[in-house]
């Protein structure tokens, strides 16, 4: 760790360099590319007619289902394309066993390869059709159930049993990053990022995921709950548990990540830890002994199952949790030799462990300063009481969205929108700083292309004085404006507490919000963002940045390289660019930039 002192202030850095993760790390990934049994079912057959008879028994929502390798063989001629039904019966995509992910290498595969023009467009459109059929089925928490749409039972839990979702998030990092076979025109750049976005929702969910056991960050189960990320059961002989199998594709992606961020090394080295705990030593499986294990010199054992809050290793036969035990020999011959109940599983993993902490040794910090931000201007659009807004927010620089941000549609300022989706409760959610509690008067810039609807809001806010929500708007009216290019100003006036204000722009119908394009205001008492309120205590950044006040009545604040102020939890702070401000009683003292190479 660097010190950087300045005036009374006093800063410990750790910031990022380069991280290389080491060779057998990134070689475990290529585990997860395969699509051998397509290759394996064409074999002798022209690739391009497999491929067009693939496209022909493409769901209709994008997807594909499992264990159509030889199906392919022929094109689709009629009848139902997947076993498993959705809830009112009609075919069902799914992620599992490789499924849609196999199907999109292939066709990646033949559009660079074909010299036919006519295939190599029915490739592309069937390419595409499987990306949005992925940027569809994940929730709004990042995770990816195992089917789309719904099937009404365990599949749709987010899904890491025989990594489902770890096998769609190298296919979807592969995508972005152009990796071979995406490095083609077969995907336009703008999706390529909506994939990006969508990659890192679901790093977002596998960390919030992690299992807890006193404090100690552990492993994953092999299905979680899509919004309170708890573990979840599959199969009645599948319980909620800790999984030795399924958790160690987890921690190889979060290994492969370049962001070797604080809270990915911490979930690794969790697991690490925890698979270093649970090893048995000299052992291998054995489904013909109690314990699951024989004994065997040089190999290392784990169980696949074990107690959510415990250690404790358990089996389980079809009744469910009423045949849960620890001796593999009470449950039924049936599941006892038709189910796999302990493996090797954490043996490679250890294996790199050194490799991984010396790779993290080499990332190195830098801090160099420069000269100050300047903040983007306000743009030039009369919008608050008829004139130019002093100050504004635009509307893709939202905290949380159940949604996207866009630029499609002309006539917006700044960079883009927020396009929450079409359904009720959907919302985009902002920052602002309060120097005084009393009424603002806000201006939202926004446009409704729908001439059939009305899209009503309410503006919430989460109290700062104990837990409550506070409804500062109801039932706000955002009427038809011409078009999804015509945009009209909307004013408001909301109560906001001093300090820091996250209020929430929430959706009434089913048809969602218009879309936000500005949100601004004159009062110089409202600040965009968060500020960092005089506090004598230390303020920690991102668990590396430590500034210590030494007593002194200080405000600080930190500014993105736009010069936008941060959210208030700053913990989570990501690799880039930051301006680190003090303030003595409202007296810039000095702005420093820290470079945060993770």
């Amino acid at each position: 760790m660097k010190t950087l002192c300045l005036g009374v202030l006093c800063f410990g850095i750790l910031s990022f360099a380069a991280y290389e993760p080491p060779s057998a790390v990134v070689s475990k990934l290529k585990s997860y590319r395969g699509y051998s049994d397509l290759t394996k079912a064409s074999s002798g057959m022209d690739l391009d007619v497999y491929a067009y008879n693939m496209t022909t028994w493409q769901i209709s929502n994008g997807g594909f289902f499992k264990a159509m390798a030889d199906s392919y063989k022929n094109p689709y001629s009629g009848g139902e394309k997947s076993s498993w039904r959705t809830k009112d019966n009609k075919d069902l995509s799914t992620i599992d066993n490789d499924a849609t992910v196999q199907e999109m290498r292939f066709l990646a595969e033949r559009y660079k390869a074909t010299t036919n023009t006519s295939y190599k467009n029915t490739f592309k459109e069937s390419f595409n059709k499987a990306v949005q059929f992925l940027l569809t089925m994940q929730r709004s928490s990042g995770g990816l159930p195992q089917v789309w749409p719904k099937r009404g039972n365990y599949s749709d839990h987010i899904t890491l049993n025989d990594n489902a979702m770890v096998r769609v998030m190298v296919t979807i990092m592969d995508i972005a990053n152009k990796t071979a076979p995406f490095d083609s025109d077969i995907i336009d750049d703008n999706t390529r990022g909506l994939m990006q976005a969508s990659l890192e929702k679901a790093l977002d969910y596998l960390l919030k995921a992690q299992i807890v056991n006193n404090g100690n960050l552990t492993v994953w189960c092999a299905q979680h709950d899509t919004s309170d990320y708890s573990p979840k059961g599959a199969r009645a002989y599948e319980l909620p548990s800790k999984s030795g199998s399924e958790s160690a594709g987890v921690v190889w992606f979060l290994m492969n990540w370049p962001n070797q961020t604080p809270e990915i090394q911490a979930a690794i080295k969790g697991a690490l830890a925890w698979y270093k705990k649970t090893e048995i030593k000299n052992a291998a499986y054995d489904n013909t002994q109690s314990s699951g294990y024989k004994e065997k010199s040089g190999s290392s054992f784990w169980y696949r199952f074990y107690e959510v809050n415990n250690d404790t290793h358990i089996f389980c036969d079809r009744d469910g949790e009423s045949t849960k035990t620890t001796d593999l020999l009470k449950i039924s011959d049936e599941r006892r030799t038709g189910y796999q109940w302990g493996g090797s599983y954490g043996s490679q993993l250890l294996s790199v462990e050194a490799d991984y902490l010396k790779a993290l040794e080499n990332v190195e910090a830098n801090v160099t300063p420069i000269p100050e931000p300047t903040p983007e201007p306000t743009p030039a659009v009369a919008m608050c009481g008829g004139g130019e807004c002093k100050y504004y927010i635009d509307g893709v620089e939202y905290d949380e969205i159940k949604g996207v941000s866009e630029s499609s549609n002309g006539g917006f300022v700044g960079e883009g929108y927020a396009n929450v989706d079409n359904e009720a409760s959907s919302f985009v959610r902002y920052t602002l700083t309060a120097k005084e509690a009393k009424e603002y008067t806000i201006y939202i810039r926004y446009a409704n292309g729908s001439n059939t609807s009305v899209r009503n809001m309410d503006i919430t806010l989460r109290s700062n004085v104990g837990n409550g929500i506070k409804v500062l708007a109801s039932d706000l009216e955002f009427p038809y404006t011409g078009g999804w290019t015509e945009w009209n100003t909307k004013e408001v006036t909301i109560a906001l507490e001093k300090g820091v204000n996250t209020i929430t722009l929430l959706s009434k119908a089913s048809d969602g919000l218009a879309n936000i394009d500005v949100i601004g205001w004159n009062d110089d008492a409202l600040l965009k963002g968060s500020v960092q309120w005089e506090d004598d205590s230390p303020t920690a950044i991102n668990r590396n940045l430590l500034i210590s006040n030494r007593q002194e009545k200080l405000e600080m604040k930190v500014r993105d390289i736009k010069g936008n102020l941060m959210k208030p939890d700053l913990s989570r702070l990501k690799s880039g660019v930051y301006y680190v401000e003090t303030y003595h009683k409202g007296v810039k003292l000095n702005s420093t930039m820290v470079r945060v190479n993770k």
